[in-house]
């Protein structure tokens, strides 16, 4: 890795470009969320370096030739960056980056699976970029934004797979009762270090289908200590991390 480019055991991510860098934030969901191998239609929103769709295509690999994920970003340096991203990947003609945002995003299209490393700082200290502040904060897309929209843009048996920090729950919880057409189906608690007496992050994933089946309870920790990663963190990234 450099500052400039992050290489994945199968394809270059540059980040010269984008006001969020790769992070484990996004490599996790990317790895985490559910991912039907009939899927043909899949929106990556707040794609930022297009990591997480990149990530989707190697595992979707060539088995849907016809599939397409449509990565969208607000910034403009950050969509022409992913789409460089694109180009230079082996899944060039499934991926494309659009400029725009969630909420001026109109299609007819549907979606098997929306998934989101949103802009999570409520009420945090803003950074003085702009660029930043607009990857960072909710300002310009806030959960409920991107629950109204999923509710709209997925198909009947899609999926809204997202990661948020874990003391933002309750914002998420209260986005998902106004939208009231997305129940959760799957959440995992995601742990920094093992002695951690709380996780750091909680990865989340919602359908529009009645759930016939109590949700699925999940947890993960990344570190054994802050030099050795755990098992399962490996064994989850391993098809992507040149490390593993």
């Amino acid at each position: 890795m450099s500052n400039n480019y992050f290489q994945f055991k199968q394809f270059l991510v540059n980040q010269e470009n984008v006001s969020m860098r790769v992070n484990t934030d996004g490599v996790l969901l990317g790895a985490w969320a559910t991912l039907p191998s009939t899927a043909t239609t899949i929106l990556d929103v707040g794609t930022g370096t297009g990591v997480i769709a990149l990530m989707t295509a190697q595992r979707l690999g060539f088995q849907q030739p016809d599939c397409q994920i449509v990565a969208i970003d607000v910034d403009n340096a950050s969509c022409k960056q992913a789409q460089e991203n694109f180009q230079q990947s082996k899944w060039s003609e499934s991926l494309v980056a659009k400029h725009i945002s969630l909420q001026d995003f109109n299609t007819e299209k549907l979606f098997d699976l929306i998934i989101s490393n949103p802009p999570y700082f409520n009420n945090a200290l803003k950074n003085p970029s702009e660029a930043k502040r607009t990857a960072r904060h909710t300002d310009t897309l806030s959960y409920q934004d991107l629950t109204d929209a999923a509710s709209k843009l997925l198909k009947p048996n899609g999926r809204l797979s997202v990661i948020i920090p874990f003391d933002e729950y309750s914002t998420m919880q209260s986005a998902i009762i106004a939208t009231n057409k997305l129940l959760l189906s799957r959440r995992c608690k995601v742990f920094t270090l093992k002695q951690d007496p709380a996780p750091k992050r909680l990865l989340l994933e919602f359908t529009k289908e009645q759930i016939t089946h109590p949700v699925q309870e999940e947890a993960l920790c990344i570190m054994e200590d802050p030099s050795t990663f755990t098992a399962e963190y490996k064994a989850l990234t391993k098809d992507f991390y040149l490390k593993f």
